[in-house]
């Protein structure tokens, strides 16, 4: 009997030591430089957010917050990477929509959103559906009568199979019921160059980009894919406002943390990037790139994140029976 009750005794005690141990790091964080990985090379836009929240954190916390770029696979490599690393909060990853995305179009994909906790989501960047000046068209209902009274005669643009651009427009298709054939690019820049050249005739593309095509008349902006207008767009009417009802998509950015984080390490880093992603200079700077700031407790991202991964599996599940 004695012998038992040493015996708990003394897991008794680990137990409290090691719950201790782990409250006692959870107060300590950061001691030690943090790890951003950006699944995508230098230069793009999700590296950019990262550079400029990285660099406001590092102020926040009292710790280098360096950004690692692990670029392959249209982002899996650098996403598998973040979702393997050990969960203490010293890894982190700038993630995007193609979380949610590429998992609902791949069931083999390299990672799910179950690999992931949900710190805090930055930024939404809505799209802005635009034409080629050579389509005969200025607002929406015109593009869809267009499209029913000429069966066949327009090819899309996107970023790429399984983009969230491709999804976004095989979603408006389903919903008007238009017969348009999808031209994927590699990127952005080489699909909105064939839009401007008329290979293609639409596209939704993010809104910064067009901003000085629409301006010098080359290119013709339908609609935006937000609640509100933007203020890059202040002219261009919103899908809502444009007669389609309930249609608003944005491609988000935010910071996850591999599953199994301590609570209290995600708590502080999401009242640390709240901090900084609502401090005006950063605030202002990402709503002069085209994007909407939008950030949220990790509980109100986690929801977000099961609602975005069901309508884009909805989504891929759609296009694939076409």
């Amino acid at each position: 009997m004695k012998f038992r009750f040493l015996i708990c005794a003394l897991v008794g005690g680990l137990a409290l030591t090691g719950g201790h141990i782990t409250a006692q790091a959870s107060n300590d964080y950061p001691n030690k430089p943090i790890r951003m990985i950006v699944a995508y090379p230098p230069g793009g836009g999700t590296d950019a957010l990262a550079r400029l929240v990285g660099a406001e954190l590092s102020k926040s916390l009292g710790q280098s917050v360096i950004v690692v770029n692990r670029a392959g696979a249209s982002g899996a490599i650098g996403t598998q990477a973040a979702a393997r690393a050990e969960p203490d909060g010293y890894t982190l990853l700038m993630a995007t929509s193609n979380v949610t995305i590429t998992p609902a179009i791949d069931a083999t994909s390299l990672f799910q959103v179950s690999d992931f906790q949900p710190v805090t989501l930055l930024t939404e960047s809505p799209f802005a559906l635009v034409a080629s000046k050579t389509l005969p068209v200025k607002s929406v209902s015109e593009l869809i009568a267009y499209t029913k009274q000429h069966p066949k005669s327009i090819n899309y643009a996107s970023t790429g199979v399984g983009s969230p651009q491709h999804l976004t427009t095989e979603s408006f298709k389903q919903r008007e019921g238009l017969d348009w054939l999808h031209v994927p690019y590699q990127g952005g820049g080489p699909a909105l160059t064939a839009l401007v050249e008329g290979q293609v005739q639409v596209m939704f593309s993010n809104a910064l980009p067009v901003v000085p095509f629409v301006e010098s008349g080359r290119l013709v902006a339908l609609a935006q894919t937000t609640k509100e207008r933007l203020p890059v767009l202040p002219n261009v009417p919103t899908m809502e406002e444009a007669g389609v009802k309930d249609f608003v998509v944005a491609f988000w950015s935010g910071v996850l943390a591999p599953k199994g984080t301590p609570d209290a390490v995600i708590n502080k880093l999401n009242t640390a990037l709240l901090e900084v992603i609502r401090t005006p200079a950063v605030r202002d700077k990402l709503v002069s790139q085209g994007t909407i700031v939008n950030p949220v407790s990790g509980e109100a991202f986690a929801e977000y994140i099961k609602q975005d991964a069901a309508y884009w599996k909805k989504i891929a599940d759609a296009a694939a029976t076409q």
